[in-house]
Parts: structure tokens; C-alpha cells; sequence
């Protein structure tokens, strides 16, 4: 990170500005908030896109990071050997450019078919590498991800049968609980209910789950309540803003991106116009 010093003189608004004291107190919360519970924290870079902001992630102990597009992972990779895809890569210019990652880097990829998982492995035997796979399932929201545990159970039996893949385990997003942490209780038993099928049908299977992924920055701080999580990938925690105050998962203490803008008129009385 720049040590420079600037002044309101030497900005162009509106600019981003980020207060990198509560922003390290933010992930250093979470940290200790999965350390107590046995979670692990691999935080979505899509808030921050920032590699100043992953290696702060990772100094305060995230396990990794979570990522959207081969580009982030590309990027990524030069401060993490340890990353997520979360969406499956589509087309063959992205898979090549997701297995032609840096060898180092151990790549794991979220997906939800068949369609995406073979294309995928046949990329990784050319290029004699082994992507993880996390077999994504629908939480509730009914974005992406398979609905029924035994779709699961097909896809992580492809993944173990195929060369250059290697099943690692389960991941969702409960993106549909954007309730006050205080309300969340109904919709969390019912997403324990869900997880706990997909779980114990693989588990049944003899497939257990390595790894079962999930979380989300409404949800981040009742993670624990959910049986076989292994890892969150909350991501706005880092900054936080008005919908988690307004959450109550976080306070005005804890907002720390804010966007600093001149005044370019006050022309009409009673209000002022910014850049």
C-alpha cells in the first residue's frame, strides 16, 4: 500500500476512500469470529477488487480468497495460492485461462453441471494440473446451483470419476436471508435443514464433503448455527455499508469505504449538488 501522503488539494473528486484502520479491525473481527468456531474465511473479493485489500484479508488470516472471473483469478493469484472460483467458467478461451493459472496456486471452482464440469477436467489433463470442485446447490434463492441432493451426489460422482478434477465438497450462497441478524432464526433453521440433506445424501454415498462452503455478510455472524460449514465467503464485511448497518450485522463504527465529493452548487436554496 502507497505511503504517500495527499491532501483534499491533490484529489479529484469523487474518489473511493478507504479507512484501512477499520477495514483491518473488520477483518480481523471475522477472523476471530471463525477461529471460535472452527470456520474457516475466504472472503469474496468482488467488494474491494483491490490486491492492497486481499493481502490485508490475508494478513489478518483469511484461509484464501473467493473469486468471479478468470480475470480476478488471474490478478489474484500473484498475492494468493489458494482460490475459489465461484462461477463456473463458460466457453473455452475462460476455461484455458482458469487451468493456466499459475501452478502453484491451488484452484478450486464452484459449478453445477455437467456441462461445465467435463470441459473443465479435459482442460486440466491438457495442461496436467487437478482443479477442486465444489458441487454448488440452490440455498433458497434460486439463482444457480442444483436443487436436489441426489443432482449433487451425480455431479460429485463425475468429479471423482474424471482425470484432471478432484471432488472436494459443497458450496451455496444464502443470499435470500436479508433480514436483521435478530430475525434470521426461521430462515436459518430451514437453510440448516437444507444443507444437513445435501451433506448426509453424499455423506450416505461415502463422498463426504471436504469442504462445505457458504456464508454470507447478512448471515456472517450466526455462520456458526449451520451444521457442516467449513468455510464463509463473506465478502462486504471488509468495508460494510447502510444495508448492514441497517441489518444490524454491523455499526457506523464499522463502515469503512466512504466517497468523498465537492460541492459544484448551491445555486437552488435549500440544497446543494455534488460531483
Amino acid at each position: 500500500m502507497t505511503s504517500e501522503r495527499l491532501t483534499l488539494d491533490h484529489v479529484e473528486t469523487p474518489v473511493g476512500v478507504a479507512d484501512l484502520a477499520r477495514a483491518r479491525s473488520n477483518a480481523r473481527r471475522v477472523v476471530d469470529y471463525c477461529r471460535d468456531h472452527g470456520l474457516r474465511w475466504r472472503p469474496h473479493i468482488k467488494t474491494h477488487k483491490s490486491l492492497d485489500m486481499a493481502q490485508l484479508q490475508l494478513g489478518a488470516g483469511a484461509s484464501g480468497l473467493t473469486v468471479a472471473t478468470p480475470h480476478e483469478a488471474e490478478v489474484m493469484s500473484t498475492v494468493c495460492s489458494d482460490l475459489l472460483l465461484a462461477y463456473p467458467p463458460v466457453g473455452a478461451r475462460k476455461v484455458e485461462r482458469v487451468v493456466g493459472l499459475p501452478p502453484h496456486v491451488d484452484l478450486k471452482v464452484g459449478l453445477d453441471s455437467r456441462e461445465a464440469l467435463v470441459p473443465l477436467a479435459e482442460a486440466a489433463v491438457r495442461r496436467g494440473r487437478v482443479v477442486g470442485v465444489l458441487v454448488e446447490f440452490d440455498a433458497g434463492m434460486g439463482r444457480v446451483g442444483v436443487v436436489e441432493p441426489t443432482s449433487a451426489l451425480e455431479l460429485a460422482r463425475l468429479a471423482e470419476s474424471l482425470d484432471g478434477v478432484r471432488f472436494d465438497g459443497l458450496m451455496f450462497y444464502p443470499g435470500h436471508i436479508r433480514v436483521p441478524a435478530r430475525e434470521q432464526g426461521p430462515m436459518l433453521v430451514a437453510l440448516a435443514d437444507r444443507v444437513t440433506r445435501f451433506v448426509d445424501c453424499l455423506s450416505d454415498a461415502g463422498l463426504s464433503p471436504d469442504t462445505v462452503s457458504g456464508g454470507s455478510s447478512p448471515t456472517l455472524w450466526n455462520s456458526h448455527t449451520l451444521p457442516g460449514l467449513t468455510e464463509v465467503r463473506s465478502g462486504t464485511c471488509i468495508y460494510n455499508d447502510r444495508d448492514m448497518v441497517e441489518l444490524d450485522v454491523a455499526g457506523t463504527q464499522d463502515l469503512a469505504y466512504t466517497v468523498l465529493a465537492s460541492v459544484v452548487s448551491v445555486a437552488v436554496p435549500g440544497q446543494a449538488v455534488v460531483d
